[in-house]
């Protein structure tokens, strides 16, 4: 019995059948080897194993964005789901395989910024990594993703030096390397072969280049496909088509500027014939991809196919790199420019789109992105640099000067840093002088915005404090919290407009919720390498994300209830899901995640939405730990953080307390 076209979306609601027989639409196969579909597998889809594996295509689905027009999202679900089942059973990595990476566009005056990776490949690869690693949360073994570079399949036909194709696959290795992406490796035409002589050795660039046209033969006639014809695969397979019409416009803009374009301006009708070119041009991509399709097919054997072309779904997933807005068209980082919106947002455009708006910043010398323009990176004669993190967060790096002398925190210009703050809602200050300074550090809270006491005073200092009883305070702890926004329990009475205490029927204080807009830290000492990591979601990549059927119209309605007991002892009702940002009017995550007993010594907390579907919650909860919408921060020791309480909700990872000495200074600011 095939399935291969069934819905499964969700482990609690897949079909309960025993013994259900999956046929996978075969992939294209090496000459010779037995097609996937010739072999019928078995599955038990209510056993551990198959619920887990459903659980793993479930989060690479989400990673997903398919031209499907059916209720199918994706079709391939079940063709993948008996391969990421044996790995579970064998207590492996899930594989992933996804052709990628190839060079830059050859248009460095429109599209891209130059030949080598910048800020656009690192995002994309940090994207890959962070599938991974959202597998492995589900699953022990975790998931690997196999780059495999396709630069030496198709650059010849575009004019671009195998050379060229070399520098910008080592430069991606070393992102891979240089991020610690550990879950990434990449696999090359050579690699595919098993052509380079020596497998235990690194190919050298001479090697490399002495031989990559008999790499581009040898897998043509490997692995090119018999009585393949391009032009009628266009019109019969709507994958074929959407890649063709991909290429035709990428391709246009791509060598707008490159010799063919120059020969065609002396023919008659040039524009007619430089599109016929291009047209050819694709065809031949076609051919090439088909046989670049089969060599993987023959190496990474029942590994899960990624792409990065529009798709349907049935044979591949179609994974944009750098997710767009509202899952608009799907850009690659080699065909285009990242420009990055003071919001800290990150787009694909081409370089001509942004120029006017945006300032072209450098890296190491050479141009890496675009930036919105504003005064608000003027630091003056303080000599800074700026790193944007992934997802989200900006690190604004002190530059020692000629002495080797940090520049001091007290020059920095504070209403910069909350404004900031507020457009990008996480920012870091790091290598500055002075930051664990009590007296520097509280009187430039002031500075930040009016500071909002607690019962503890201004100054919290945020550390295990040895304490283990039901009435101890969990912030002070060692424990992982619950995910949060800070004041959920602070509540103030409210006035009338003469400032008097307004009261209710009863004669009793009106109290009013006063959560504090920015959280303002110091890091005194760091927990171990690899714990106590403080994770700050982002409200504005959580509404980029949220599933259909949700939407931001339903979740503005919805009310929950919570209730805690210990330190945090209370019953709270009639809680908004969604407020609207106090400056620039974006909805706003407020939750607090449930936390039971078993999570804590401390304070457990029930949730309960009042008036919606208890789905919900789980909903909000999964998705506020999503790495597409989540930094996972590890801090080192004097950086300063301020970060904007109502765009951002937080939590923190577990760390040892008996023998760690972490140790944080928080202060409260309106």
């Amino acid at each position: 019995m095939s399935i291969h076209k069934a819905t499964i979306d969700h482990v609690p609601s897949a079909p309960s059948f025993k013994s259900i027989g999956l046929l996978p639409t075969p992939n294209i196969s090496a000459p010779g080897t037995p097609s996937l579909a010739e072999a019928t597998i078995t599955l038990d889809l209510d056993s551990p194993s198959a619920k887990l594996a459903l659980r793993i295509l479930e989060i690479i689905q989400q990673y997903g964005q398919n031209s499907n027009s059916s209720e199918i999202p994706w079709a391939g679900k079940a063709k993948f789901l008996p391969f990421v089942e044996k790995y579970v059973k064998n207590n492996e990595p899930v594989r992933m395989v996804l052709p990628a990476f190839p060079f830059k566009s050859p248009n460095r005056v429109d599209k891209v910024l130059g030949s080598l990776p910048d800020l656009g490949e690192e995002l994309a690869l940090m994207h890959l990594n962070g599938l991974c690693e959202s597998i492995r949360e589900v699953y022990e073994h975790g998931a690997t993703v196999a780059i495999t570079s396709d630069g030496l399949v198709y650059n010849d036909l575009m004019g671009v030096e195998d050379s060229v194709v070399w520098e910008y696959s080592a430069a991606v290795r070393d992102i891979i390397k240089a991020k610690n992406l550990t879950h990434l490796t990449t696999l090359r035409v050579v690699d595919i072969l098993g052509t380079h002589e020596d497998t235990n050795a690194d190919l050298t660039r001479e090697e490399y280049l002495a031989h990559a046209g008999c790499y581009r033969r040898e897998l043509m006639a490997k692995f090119g496909p018999v009585d393949f014809n391009s032009r009628d695969a266009v019109k019969s397979d709507k994958d074929i088509c959407m890649t063709y019409k991909g290429y035709i416009k990428f391709l246009t803009k791509d060598l707008a500027n490159s010799r063919l374009a120059k020969l065609m301006v002396d023919e008659k009708s040039p524009n007619k014939r430089f599109k016929r070119a291009i047209e050819e041009l694709a065809l031949k991509m076609i051919f090439r991809g088909k046989a670049f399709a089969a060599a993987i097919s023959s190496k990474c054997a029942n590994h899960v196919r990624l792409s990065i072309h529009p798709s349907i779904g049935e044979t591949k997933l179609t994974i944009p790199l750098i997710p767009p807005p509202d899952g608009g068209q799907i850009m690659t980082p080699w065909h285009s420019s990242i420009a990055v919106g003071l919001d800290g947002s990150f787009r694909t455009v081409h370089a001509d789109e942004v120029r006017d708006t945006h300032e072209l910043m450098y890296r190491d010398r050479r141009p890496y992105y675009y930036r919105e323009k504003s005064r608000l990176y003027d630091f003056g004669t303080t000599n800074v640099k700026f790193e944007y993190l992934y997802p989200c967060g900006l690190i604004i790096h002190g530059i020692p000067d000629a002495s080797g002398a940090k520049p001091s925190f007290r020059d920095v210009d504070a209403k910069k840093i909350r404004r900031l703050a507020e457009m990008q809602a996480l920012v870091v200050l790091r290598g500055f002088a002075e930051t664990t300074n009590r007296e520097l550090f509280i009187s430039r809270a002031h500075e930040l915005g009016e500071v909002q006491p607690w019962t503890f005073g201004i100054l919290q200092e945020v550390k295990d404090s040895g304490r283990k009883d039901k009435l101890g305070n969990n912030v002070t702890s060692s424990e992982a919290l619950a995910m949060h926004y800070d004041g959920v329990f602070k509540f103030v009475t409210q006035k009338d407009g003469n400032g008097n205490d307004m009261l209710d029927a009863d004669g009793k204080e009106i109290k009013v919720q006063k959560p504090p807009k920015f959280q303002y830290f110091t890091c005194i000492a760091t927990a171990p390498k690899g714990t106590g990591h403080t994770l700050f979601a982002s409200s504005r990549l959580f509404f980029k994300h949220l599933p259909p059927p949700y939407t931001l119209a339903r979740l503005e309605a919805v009310r929950w209830r919570m209730v805690t007991d210990g330190f945090w002892d209370s019953n709270l009702s009639n809680l908004p899901l969604v407020v609207r940002h106090p400056v620039h009017g974006t909805p706003c995550v407020r939750w607090h995640e449930p936390w039971p007993a078993s999570n804590t010594k401390f304070s457990a907390c029930a949730i309960t939405i009042e008036n919606d579907s208890q789905k919900i919650s789980d909903v909000v909860n999964a998705l506020l730990y999503d790495r597409r919408v989540t930094l996972r921060f590890e801090w080192e020791q004097g950086d300063i953080l301020v970060s904007d309480n109502t765009a951002m909700l937080h939590t923190r990872t577990a760390y040892a307390g008996d023998s760690c000495k972490r140790e944080m200074w928080r202060i409260h600011f309106d």
